[in-house]
This record gives structure tokens, C-alpha cells and sequence, in this order.
């Protein structure tokens, strides 16, 4: 079986890999910028990189042509910032937009075609998409409001075809930038959150392997959060 995972050097692009690779897939992932974390990878675990940005059609068609089938295709890329909306530039809007939303319909649009019967589709939105999470995220949050609303619509398309789309909607994932004590995101969402800490990106990879094996699952969007939206 063979899974191909879009920013695959990210923290939880990496935890989905080896999940994955856990699970028996020939996976295969992108990159962007971290061409140093793409090789690291590629000579550890073996898992075949191409670059690319996810807003380039041409690339995208290209890398999609490398495959004559897929089983599997989680669209992972994705950019976060922060900002009041009256002083967020056009172009860092854009940016987010571009990243987060036509990165996964340019992606999902060349994969279908090589999509097996019985294939899925799984698409990283975000808490982010349900409920105002933190401030100045307008922009981030509404881009992953059309994360979730694709992969319902896009699950309905596809359903004829026995192709399943679903999405994993984190919380705030533990990272090393975090750690301090004193960061005040970490700790609004510590204290929101029912079960008191970050979610571990092994957690949301448990997740898509999750909606990976369950064939009767499609259109869900499932939340990794420690209970933060019911806290």
C-alpha cells in the first residue's frame, strides 16, 4: 500500500510517516523548505521525498505523476500566523489562504485520479475550524473552516467511487518552542483543556491511522484536542 503524506518534515508530519511505515505503507512525502530534515529522514526510515509547494499546480501535477496508484493521501502542508486583521498585510493573508486551502484542493484534485477503490483521503484541519481558539487567528481559522467544510462536500463526491475523505482536527500540538513555562499560548490552552497538557502529534497520527482502517468512516472530522472545545 502506498501513502503519500504532504509536509511530511513538520512535527506531525513525521509522526504520521512513521506511523504509517508502523503500519506496513510504502510511504512516500513533501517537502518545502527542510530539504535537511527530508534527506535525514530519506536515509533513516526510507521514505522517498519530493519537494514541493502545494500552491504550484504544475508541481503538483508533477509529483502525482510519479505514481501510477495511491492508497492513501493525507494532506498535512500547512502554514499558522498571527495577527489583528486590520493590520494583516494582503499578502500574508494570501499566504495562509493559499497554503491551507488550495494547497488541498490542487492536491486532493491530482491524486483522485490515482486513487484506488476503497482509498482515503485525510486532511489536517484544526480546532481552529470549530471555535475561536486563541486571537489574532481570524485568518488561520477561517482557512481551516474551509479544511473541514471540503472534506464533508468532497466525501459526498467521492462516495460513488468507494474513496473515503476525513479530516483530523488537532489541538495544540507539543512542541519544543513551547516548552517554556512562561508561554502564555501553552498555558491558555493547559488551562481550557480537560485533560491538562499539549496533544503529542503521535496522538493525532493514532488518529488518521484510525480513519484510515475504519472503511465505514467518511465526512468526519475527528478532534484531537484533550478535551479543549468542551473544557
Amino acid at each position: 500500500m502506498k501513502a503519500l503524506v504532504t509536509g511530511g518534515t513538520s512535527n506531525l508530519g513525521k509522526a504520521i510517516c512513521l506511523e504509517l511505515l508502523e503500519n506496513k505503507y510504502e510511504v512516500y512525502a513533501t517537502y518545502t523548505n527542510n530539504e535537511n530534515e527530508a534527506q535525514i529522514m530519506s536515509e533513516k526510515y526510507g521514505i522517498t521525498f519530493f519537494h514541493l509547494d502545494v500552491c504550484d499546480e504544475k508541481e503538483v501535477a508533477s509529483v502525482f505523476s510519479q505514481f501510477p496508484s495511491l492508497d492513501l493521501l493525507v494532506n498535512n502542508s500547512g502554514v499558522f500566523s498571527v495577527s489583528k486583521q486590520e493590520h494583516l498585510a494582503l499578502n500574508a493573508f494570501n499566504s495562509v489562504m493559499q497554503i491551507n486551502t488550495t494547497g488541498v484542493f490542487l492536491c486532493c484534485k491530482h491524486a483522485i485520479p490515482k486513487l484506488n477503490k476503497r482509498s482515503s483521503i485525510i486532511n489536517i484541519s484544526s480546532i481552529n475550524a470549530m471555535a475561536p481558539v486563541f486571537k489574532k487567528t481570524v485568518h488561520y481559522d477561517a482557512s481551516k473552516g474551509f479544511v473541514s467544510t471540503y472534506t464533508r462536500s468532497l466525501a459526498v463526491e467521492l462516495g460513488e467511487n468507494m474513496i473515503r475523505v476525513n479530516a483530523v482536527a488537532p489541538g495544540l500540538l507539543e512542541a519544543g518552542y513551547l516548552e517554556d513555562k512562561a508561554n502564555p499560548t501553552k498555558d491558555e490552552f493547559i488551562e481550557r483543556a480537560v485533560i491538562k497538557r499539549t496533544v503529542k502529534p503521535k496522538e493525532v497520527a493514532d488518529a488518521v491511522m484510525f480513519l484510515v482502517n475504519n472503511k465505514a468512516i467518511t465526512g468526519e472530522i475527528i478532534t484531537v484536542d484533550c478535551g479543549f472545545l468542551i473544557g
